[in-house]
């Protein structure tokens, strides 16, 4: 009986053993996931802030503050509302836009 009693404790241990590495396992590849989301997020930041420089080349002139301001303003204009709604009905057709639209530099 005492050695029955031994095994069911050794099987007890390799289970609780085994579950451990399982969590530890789960963990590693949620760690993974969020860093790989991470990437990704931040290399469309890195795209997100070449856009903007390539267009308003002054933008390093101005804090983040300022910056929020001009490109709330520039975004609620008329003509880029239209640019928009263009390039969203285009994405729903899922054709490619047939020309590329440049929207005109912020004046101060």
């Amino acid at each position: 009986m005492i050695e029955n009693k031994e095994e069911v404790s050794r099987n007890l241990e390799k289970a609780l053993q085994a579950f451990e590495q399982a969590k530890q396992r789960v963990a590693n590849e949620k760690k993974k996931q969020n860093e790989k989301k991470r990437k990704t997020e931040n290399h469309h930041k890195y795209i997100m802030g070449g856009i903007i420089v390539k267009y308003f080349p002054d933008c390093y002139s101005y804090d983040e503050g300022e910056l929020n301001r001009i490109l709330s303003v520039a975004l609620q204009a008329r003509e880029c509302q239209q640019i928009i709604s263009k390039i969203k009905a285009e994405n729903k057709e899922s054709t490619p836009p047939q020309s590329t639209i440049h929207s005109p530099q912020c004046r101060k």
